[in-house]
């Protein structure tokens, strides 16, 4: 028992090692909707059945993104981590898989990102099984919530 427990340790250390040790980039773009356009075009180069460690490198590190100010514009200088959210594992999932949520759609402007601001990455044993909030939810209801008879 003692070391399934510290095989455990290990794993969560090296994956939070990862993710807290990956560089920061500052980038400057001529506007929101370029660095929107940018990120997205990402996000479509997801496809089922790659690896979570294609995911990361297509995404790329997190980003300082700078816009200058124009106009009525505000300036902004401000941190988008890749992923934004990660959820682990859901307790009471039939199967073990994890969601990791990449910044695509801004709803309000309160510097505040919040999931549904978010497109969902769905992976399963290291690999993409889905992405976007439809497939999410689909696959949160058919995993997750029982079923009504």
């Amino acid at each position: 028992m003692k070391i399934a427990h510290f095989i455990f340790f290990l794993i969560v250390f090296n994956y939070s090692n990862i993710l807290v040790s990956q560089e920061v980039f500052e980038k400057e773009y001529g506007s929101f909707e370029e660095f929107l356009n940018e990120q997205n075009k990402k996000i479509s180069k997801i496809q089922k059945d790659i690896s979570r460690e294609d995911v990361l490198e297509i995404m790329g590190n997190s980003i300082i993104v700078k816009i200058p100010k124009t106009g009525e514009i505000k300036e902004l200088n401000q941190l988008f981590k890749q992923p934004e959210f990660i959820d682990d594992k859901h307790p009471r999932a039939k199967n073990n898989f994890f969601v990791l949520w990449f910044f695509s759609t801004p709803k309000d402007q309160n510097g505040i990102i919040s999931k549904s601001e978010c497109t969902p990455v769905v992976i399963k044993n290291n690999v993409v099984i889905g992405k976007g909030q439809q497939f999410y939810f689909t696959h949160m209801k058919k995993n997750l919530l029982p079923v009504l008879k």
